[in-house]
């Protein structure tokens, strides 16, 4: 059972058996009808589905032109986006995709507006059922299930801080 807000691990952020991507912002599958902003969807071939995080808080800032999480590590904080996931063999390819978009280097993790981290996210089986329509991708999924709600580890970039600065040019 996980907590009521999210477990964040930045210890293991990109563990070789990830194949899932938290996304809140342009990376969400339910971005636009085609999907994400960025097409990393339909060109790694993942699957995504609704989701939720407990303990993070979305913010946008006027001087910034993307959103931001916040962990707050309160319960009543959920954050909303989708669950990006993808297949063994095409896994690794993609995270770093999104990686780039995000601007994160995992060579040098705490440079840069986010933090990767890996998060405890809950989907439901009916969704997963649902949304995810490669049959082996799903029944690799199922295969960790027990009941009607399950938590997929996955990667997650959130925001550390982000500073708007004023002043005359």
């Amino acid at each position: 059972m996980s907590p009521s807000a999210s477990h964040v691990d930045t210890t293991s952020a990109m563990a070789e058996d990830v194949r899932a991507v938290f996304a809140y912002g342009t990376l969400r599958g339910d971005f636009s009808e085609k999907g994400d902003f960025w097409g990393v969807i339909a060109k790694t071939g993942a699957a995504w589905v609704p989701a939720s995080v407990p303990g993070f808080k979305l913010y946008q800032e006027d001087c910034a032109t993307y959103p931001f999480a916040l962990q707050t590590e309160s319960s009543e904080d959920v954050l909303h986006g989708t669950l990006l996931m993808w297949s063994q063999t095409s896994a690794r390819r993609a995270i770093q995709r999104c990686d780039q978009i995000e601007g994160f280097d995992p060579e040098s993790p705490h440079d840069g507006l986010y933090r990767r981290a890996m998060v405890d996210v809950p989907v439901s089986v009916d969704g997963l059922m649902k949304m995810v329509k490669e049959k082996d991708l799903l029944k690799d999924i199922l295969g960790k299930s027990s009941g009607s709600l399950m938590w997929i580890r996955s990667s997650f970039c959130f925001s550390v801080v982000v500073h708007c600065r004023f002043g005359l040019a």
